[in-house]
């Protein structure tokens, strides 16, 4: 199990996961449209993944977000408990999976940082984005939205998107987003 501390944990994961399906570097890069030097930037640590790439690697993988962030799988249901979820840096933020590792549907709960940058993502699916706390501009292809505490927005998430705070306030936000399959 990897130290929740340990910025360069989900590189190292995708690495092994990659490896274990006997891919290249590149043949994943090409999977999730991605350079092979960008994903090894992940896989070395050196750059933290968006939420939106983590979600094109999961997918690629045939595994759920869960599977690909979490190290507790339980059947036939997943509970996380609050005291026990376990938080990890991304480039969006502070993330923690809500979810576990049913196929078709994954949660996370988003902590955005003010004046925090916004990595575009584009993945398959739908995506759910509930505010919980704070003022957040979210992005979807040329149309810009505010939303507040209370406000949700829900889109396909093949299109370009991205989330960054507004005001000098953190974010609390949950996403809920579903896989394509095919």
């Amino acid at each position: 199990m990897e130290d929740a501390r340990d910025d360069s944990w989900i590189g190292r994961r995708v690495g092994r996961h990659r490896r274990d399906r006997g891919w290249t570097l590149a043949a994943l890069a090409d999977k999730i449209g991605l350079s092979a030097p960008q994903l090894s930037r992940i896989e070395s640590g050196a750059r933290q993944p968006s939420v939106g790439t983590l979600i094109e690697i999961a997918h690629a993988f045939g595994v759920s977000l869960s599977q690909l962030v979490d190290e507790q799988y339980s059947a036939p249901y997943h509970l996380i408990r609050s005291a026990n979820r376990i938080e990890r840096p991304s480039a969006n933020g502070s993330l923690a999976s809500l979810s576990g590792d049913f196929p078709g549907l994954q949660a996370v709960h988003l902590a955005v940082p003010p004046s925090s940058e916004a990595p575009a993502a584009r993945h398959g699916g739908e995506e759910w984005l509930y505010v919980l706390a704070g003022d957040v501009e979210v992005r979807i292809g040329e149309a810009d939205e505010t939303l507040a505490a209370g406000d949700a927005i829900h889109f396909p998430s093949n299109a370009t998107h991205s989330v960054r705070t507004v005001g000098e306030i953190a974010a609390e936000l949950l996403i809920v987003s579903t896989a394509t399959t095919g």
